[in-house]
């Protein structure tokens, strides 16, 4: 309790001296840039340095449609500044800004035509924190001041096309089917249990999070829509070494710590990072009740529940880059995640009549002792390039291999009318996965406008389940459950793009050939196999008329292949529950259509993307009554059609306040033939956060958000939740090295938040509602040190394996989980 007091009485002396400032001058400078003619010169790069140092940049901007430009300065001091423009030659301007004089106005500068002919161009507009291409919608991290302090999930909130819900759940495109990668490879770690593992990576370590929303032929036509590709800053320059370490601590407890480091050696340059989150018992708290009608009694069963965690999650990665020459690159990296749980829990249970009167019940007390998943993985990366300018040759290998153990035990007293013939019981399961992945990859840049890329790949994924029930005094009705699934992929793709002048299309096709086997050790009888062949194209065209306007048609396909968590027969009982996995799961195909156009302006950035997704087939969860007994499975027995629309605005409104938007709204039509089932919903989430840059190097956001829940699956619905935040942050020492950061979230009202949901049809309807801790004061303490020189170098193309729902990697599919217990 102390400690919380503390805390808040920081915040609160932290507010007070931010509006004792807030009325204070604020520093900055403004010119109008023309060329030699007179015109204006709209979208020039703008660099300000400290007068006597070009190595360090302390601010960029752009010029405006007009050619004007403002841009606020944080301390006093001689500057100089260079405006650069693709064709014209830098101009530059020394001035300086004080207490006494602290607007700079330049008047108009002037800019003349470069006589050096380029071979070869970038155009640079702003450092826009969106940028779009043809494949991808990518968000600079580092251009966005929350990145010395945030964590990766709450910098999440901001990027276009992904929205992160009340309990941390991310979606991208208004779905949860989609892939994790760290650095253009699938990151095994990330995508096991993102939600908080990203609580525990500092987004200082990312350099840009892209929204790949069109894989293409190159990427595994399996698993995904949709990819979200976390760049690390692994290219920063160094000298010797540079890196940061952060801390971060919370008003309950939880604790923070990460750490980033890049160094070279030679021609080698090495980049190592870790990072570590806990949370106790006083945070992990969770409460949840529900009620279960059933259709055929009328019976109601109802249910409440009290549990406490500690949790440790653990991250670490290690990248290295050889360059013998020019031509010649090697990179491998090596890296793993691990998060042990520990937690119990109070139970209430009860079946009554129609009329109230109580058939049985009973109370539980649960344990899981030792809960834990680990994966580590590693790769290698050669890269050849050829004399041939943009030709090059990849020859790329990964292994991943995991393990997740878990046990639960319940124990049933307070028992009323008990009939069951025990009374408690034990599970232990173990589930352990291995992945070879061999690929080879060809660029080839062809005439003047055309490019092919053409590979090929082969994976060999073992799953591994060991799943032991135990029932106190009903040893009859032990079972011990041993499935081996194996899965080996082949595949061949071609893709060629093609960009002249204001066009870019893409055309790919890839093939996929895929070998099934599943294994019953003690029940041979039981062993299948499955062969399956699969074309699929993708195309997408985008035209850009000038530097602010683009507009992008596109057309995908995927397969979507059941993961050894959806294939896993093991039944797990309880008195009142059965569930169980499938193991004759078939893929399913999904076909996405999406138009996208963007704006870029000096002070206004959004874009606009509406988009289609259809599915037949798909694996979902299925739930129905079986002798007084929920039961719960999967079945490819969804045909589904979402309709969407996502938007993303960042709007300059002065020189030092900013306001950003982002969100998504879609309606999702589910239905299943053979149960007869219609589900269609419309869902929504949106995010908005305003920033003031104040005197003093200090900076105040405000920011808030709404998600609307939407269908869940084919049987009912979830009621959507609101969340808010305040943060103030200041940096300090020479260059900013070091920045403070003081957050608040949902500090208002109950620390508790609500989400409700509803099953609205089946054999059997209720609710539930889930009450989780949201409210949140913390501290985050980041610091930067070494100076910039060289880079860790990463090959142009390297393995992605998007694959699996229901398994241990990627990102999962909220409309795929097995049904609850209400």
């Amino acid at each position: 309790m102390k400690k919380i007091i503390k805390l808040k009485s920081l915040f609160v002396v932290a507010a007070c001296l931010l509006c004792s400032v807030a009325a204070s001058a604020q520093m900055g400078v403004s010119f109008t840039l023309n060329d030699a003619g007179g015109e204006s010169v709209p979208y020039a790069t703008v660099y300000i340095y400290h007068s006597g140092d070009t190595m360090n940049v302390v601010t960029t901007g752009v010029t405006d449609i007009d050619g004007h430009f403002a841009q606020p300065i944080k301390a006093a001091g001689k500057y100089l500044l260079k405006a650069t423009f693709v064709g014209m030659d830098a101009t530059k301007a020394e001035f300086e800004v004080s207490a006494n004089r602290p607007q700079a106005d330049l008047g108009t500068l002037t800019m003349s035509n470069s006589e050096t002919t380029l071979k070869a161009v970038v155009v640079t507009a702003q450092r826009q924190l969106v940028k779009n291409e043809i494949d991808r919608l990518s968000y600079d991290i580092q251009a966005d001041a929350d990145s010395k302090t945030n964590n990766v999930l709450e910098m999440l909130k901001k990027v276009p096309l992904v929205s992160v819900d009340g309990q941390d759940e991310i979606r991208v495109k208004g779905s949860t089917s989609f892939k994790i990668y760290r650095n253009g490879h699938p990151d095994p770690a990330l995508g096991t249990d993102p939600k908080n593992i990203l609580k525990a990576v500092p987004a200082s370590m990312i350099k840009r999070i892209e929204v790949i929303t069109d894989p293409g032929a190159k990427y595994d036509a399996e698993g995904t829509s949709a990819i979200l590709n976390i760049v690390m800053v692994d290219n920063s320059q160094v000298n010797g070494a540079t890196g940061t370490i952060g801390a971060s601590v919370d008003m309950y407890g939880g604790l923070g710590a990460n750490a980033n480091v890049t160094t070279q050696l030679g021609k080698v340059v090495a980049n190592v990072n870790y990072g570590y989150h806990r949370q106790n018992r006083n945070r992990a708290h969770n409460l949840t009740e529900g009620h279960t009608f059933y259709g055929d009694t009328g019976n109601e069963f109802t249910a409440f529940n009290d549990s406490r965690a500690n949790v440790n999650v653990h991250y670490g990665d290690l990248s290295a880059s050889w360059e013998p020459d020019t031509l010649n690159l090697l990179s491998a990296s090596a890296g793993g995640y691990y998060y042990d749980y520990a937690g119990d829990g109070l139970n209430s249970m009860a079946m009554t009549t129609p009329s109230g009167a109580t058939i049985y019940s009973y109370k539980s007390k649960g344990n899981t002792p030792g809960n834990s998943f680990y994966d580590l993985h590693g790769r290698a990366d050669f890269q050849h390039k050829t004399r041939r300018a943009g030709e090059t040759l990849t020859l790329s290998y990964k292994l991943t291999t995991s393990r997740n153990t878990t046990e639960v035990s319940e124990q049933y007293y307070d028992m009323v009318d008990w009939s069951f013939p025990y009374t408690g019981s034990f599970n232990k399961g173990k589930e352990k996965f291995a992945e070879h992945t061999a690929q080879f990859d060809w660029t080839r840049p062809f005439a003047k406008y055309h490019k092919f890329e053409t590979g090929v790949k082969y994976i060999n994924r073992h799953n591994k389940s060991d799943n032991l029930h135990l029932y106190t005094d009903a040893p009859d009705m032990d079972t011990h459950t041993l499935f081996n699934h194996n899965t080996q992929v082949g595949a061949a793709y071609l893709s060629h793009s093609y960009t002249r002048g204001k066009w870019s299309t893409r055309a790919g096709l890839r093939y996929e050939f895929s070998h099934l086997n599943g294994k019953y050790p003690d029940a041979p009888e039981k062993n299948y196999h499955r062969n399956l062949s699969d074309w699929v194209p993708n195309f997408s065209v985008q035209y850009q008329p000038n530097w602010a306007n683009s507009y992008k048609l596109a057309f995908s396909t995927n397969i979507q292949r059941p993961g050894i968590n959806f294939l896993n027969p093991a039944v797990n009982e309880t008195p009142t529950s059965i569930s169980f996995g499938n193991a004759h799961l078939e893929s399913a195909r999904e076909y996405n259509i999406s138009f996208t156009y963007m704006r870029i302006g000096s002070k206004l950035t959004f874009n606009v993307a509406p988009s289609v997704a259809l599915s037949n087939n798909k694996i979902i969860g299925v739930q129905y009554l079986e002798s007084g007994k929920t039961v719960s499975t999967y079945a490819n027995e969804l045909n589904s059609c979402y309709v969407g629309l996502s938007g993303f605005a960042q709007w300059r409104i002065a020189m030092a306040t900013s306001m950003m938007v982002n969100g998504n709204v879609g309606y999702d039509m589910n239905h299943s033939d053979r149960l007869s089932l219609d589900n269609d919903r419309w869902r929504a989430f949106v995010y908005g956060q305003v920033t003031q840059f104040l005197p003093w190097k200090l900076r105040v956001s405000v920011g808030g958000g709404y998600w609307n829940g939407g269908a869940n699956g084919l049987y009912g619905y979830s009621r959507g939740t609101g969340f808010y935040n305040l943060s103030l942050q200041r940096s300090f020492l020479k260059e900013d090295r070091l920045t403070v950061q003081l957050q608040a979230q949902n500090f208002l009202g109950d620390k508790f938040t609500t989400i409700k949901s509803f099953t609205t049809q089946g054999d059997f309807t209720g609710w539930n509602a889930s009450k989780w801790i949201a409210r949140s004061v913390g501290l985050n303490v980041s610091y930067r040190f070494g100076s910039l020189k060289a880079k860790v170098k990463k090959t142009n193309t390297t393995i992605e394996n998007n694959d699996m729902v229901g398994g241990n990697k990627g990102g999962g599919d909220n409309n795929q989980q097995a049904p609850q217990q209400q």
